[in-house]
């Protein structure tokens, strides 16, 4: 068995999509990049990194890169990251971050940091939950839900920024023309308070495989602790079942009780083994 790398996402697709399509939940983020890269969308000008593991006809391994955002690893047969290393080394690959299980992800860092002095840095550990029954919140939060209109690209702009800045320091800025895309396809929800004002923002990604993720979900500090995060998180999940999904999923950050408080009781449920976010430096 060994690795092929490539940078052609169509090339990739054809070969190693039945392998992500096997586990849908599992691999949402690798089907929405994968999905958004052929629909044409680039995160930078750099190189895109796709690469899947076969044998004897078969892909049982697979991973993806497109900066400026580290390497995806979506699944990691053991004993292979040794050779995926050694390859990416030699295809000149700037890495400076893993996301995927942490087991998957531990046993890539190991093999990258081998022989090479660096160190690694957590930047979140996550929670894969899916909703089982949707409960909407009860009493509701003050205003209503409304989606996003195409005035208010900067807002969502704006919101993407803090939240990244917050939750995920370091990682790429949003690029607007994804976040254009998911306005017009309404994708983009927002609390409003009684006197109108934008107070809360949900999104989601496209519906893949019948699976549609919810995120990021986004309060102003100052709009904090009112429920509104919990009445435009039920607004979305609710218009992607409208929409055709049949499962929608969201991450949380671990380390954040009250997300996953708010989000249980909207009637998502934990699964599996938890994601992580390795940085190298």
């Amino acid at each position: 068995m060994a690795w092929t790398i490539t940078d052609d996402p169509e090339e990739f697709a054809a070969t190693a999509l039945p392998l992500l399509l096997a586990e849908p939940v599992a691999n949402t983020v690798a089907l929405t990049v994968l999905d958004s890269v052929r629909a044409g969308h680039r995160y930078s000008d750099r190189p895109m990194t796709f690469a899947w593991y076969a044998g004897r006809g078969e892909v049982t391994g697979a991973v993806l890169q497109t900066p400026p955002f580290g390497l995806l690893v979506i699944v990691l047969p053991p004993g292979s990251e040794a050779a995926l290393v050694e390859q990416l080394r030699q295809r000149g690959n700037s890495i400076s971050e893993a996301n995927g299980t942490e087991e998957a992800v531990g046993r890539f860092s190991a093999s990258w940091l081998a022989g090479t002095g660096l160190s690694t840095e957590v930047v979140v550990r996550q929670r894969l939950f899916r909703l089982d029954r949707l409960v909407p919140p009860e009493p509701a939060p003050a205003g209503s839900a409304r989606l996003v209109g195409r005035a208010e690209l900067d807002l969502v702009v704006e919101w993407m920024h803090a939240f990244r800045d917050e939750a995920e320091p370091g990682a790429g800025a949003p690029v607007h023309s994804i976040l254009e895309e998911r306005i017009e396809q309404q994708r983009i929800w927002l609390w409003q308070d009684p006197a109108e004002t934008p107070v809360a923002m949900a999104c989601r990604n496209v519906t893949v495989a019948g699976v549609s993720r919810v995120g990021p979900v986004y309060t102003p500090p100052e709009h904090r602790r009112n429920g509104y995060a919990a009445g435009v998180t039920a607004a979305c999940t609710q218009h992607a079942l409208d929409t055709g999904a049949d499962q929608v999923i969201l991450f949380t950050d671990v380390s954040n009780p009250t997300s996953n408080g708010v989000y249980q009781r909207l009637g998502y449920r934990p699964l599996d083994e938890d994601r992580l976010i390795l940085r190298f430096g």
